[in-house]
């Protein structure tokens, strides 16, 4: 009993510990790339950034797709930006995706998605991925 409940505990901590923890911009920029490296199907990270725009703090990843992936790197991405991006100390608006094709004069396809909506539907499964898509992001070409 006891000592099952302490081993519980001591199992669980550093999850709870990590879960308060919110991080600063530079500390989410530098643990991007680690998110995409850690897996061996994410696409290729081309670049992270963060910045501010007139509708608000912007999380934004640059990636390179595979044509016949490009969902499926385009959910990576927004996996990867869902479950940093809920950890910032302050809160994001938008979650952006620019998918570099390796098709030559093909221009890159920027997905812009709603932050809030994104991490109900990565993060807490509340919204359906159809709902997301139709819902909580839009695409525009560069």
């Amino acid at each position: 009993g006891d000592i099952d409940m302490k081993i519980l505990i001591i199992l669980l901590l550093p999850l709870l510990l990590f879960a308060k923890q919110k991080f600063n911009d530079a500390e989410l920029k530098s643990m991007t790339p680690r998110y995409f490296q850690r897996n061996h199907t994410a696409p290729k990270l081309l670049g992270v950034n963060i910045y501010k725009t007139r509708e608000g703090r912007v999380y934004q990843v640059d990636i390179m797709t595979d044509r016949n992936r490009t969902n499926e790197d385009m959910g990576f991405a927004y996996s990867a930006l869902t479950n940093m991006g809920q950890y910032a100390k302050k809160k994001f608006n938008q979650f952006i995706v620019v998918m570099h094709s390796e098709v030559r004069g093909e221009p890159p396809q920027v997905c812009i998605g709603k932050a809030k909506c994104s991490i109900d539907t990565f993060i807490h499964e509340r919204i359906s991925y159809e709902k997301w898509y139709k819902d909580c992001i839009y695409f525009k070409e560069m």
